[in-house]
């Protein structure tokens, strides 16, 4: 009839929504959840063709595959058209082991080193600014001497020192510096490779 408004009825809406299919997302192999405390640190030296985007490539499967990233740096090898990437990451066993069948199917990735299973050489520099007096600032360059660490900037109220080591000493140099007032840390991140005769590339 003209001017009544119809009524829908909504009867066995709520019946066809319990019965639907809820989808679940599903989980990309290597991405499947892991217990807590099934982690473990790994390191890996990645050598990449230095062509436009290689790089960017290879951090973009890392971030994809949602391993947790402690450490990255990026720098020249010893061959000119080579780049070196060191990554440190902490992942489970199975994640990781898929997380490099993924970097080696990258085309311009020319070879992968596990440096968590080789004995290697591992430094790291830091800059470390801190407070500083007339009355103290000898005691500061002594206590950084005690790292082997030396004094790179002096003024009439801070002192910079430059520490090179594993990531623990300069850890522990830091800790010791904090009571005179840190104004500034820059570290690199720490670099590795394998002792002796151990080929990394």
């Amino acid at each position: 009839m003209p001017g009544r408004t119809a009524i829908m009825s909504n009867a066995g809406s709520s019946d066809r929504k319990e019965g639907a299919i809820q989808r679940v997302p599903t989980e990309r192999a290597g991405q499947t959840n892991v217990p807590p405390g099934t982690e473990s640190s790994y390191t890996l030296v990645v050598f990449v063709n230095d062509h436009p985007g290689a790089v960017d490539r290879v951090i973009g499967l890392l971030r994809r595959r949602r391993a947790s990233m402690q450490k990255l740096l990026v720098g020249r090898s010893e061959l000119p058209d080579v780049v070196r990437i060191t990554v440190s990451v902490t992942d489970s066993e199975v994640r990781f082991d898929h997380l490099l069948e993924q970097l080696r199917k990258i085309v311009d990735v020319r070879h992968i080193v596990n440096l968590s299973t080789e004995s290697v050489v591992a430094r790291e520099l830091a800059l470390v600014k801190v407070n500083s007096t007339a009355a103290n600032g000898s005691e500061i360059i002594e206590l950084g001497h005690l790292f082997g660490a030396h004094a790179v900037d002096v003024t009439g109220d801070t002192i910079t020192l430059e520490v090179t080591g594993s990531e623990e000493k300069i850890e522990k140099l830091v800790s010791q510096l904090q009571s005179y007032g840190i104004r500034e840390v820059a570290r690199t991140g720490y670099v590795a490779m394998t002792r002796g005769t151990g080929d990394n590339g």
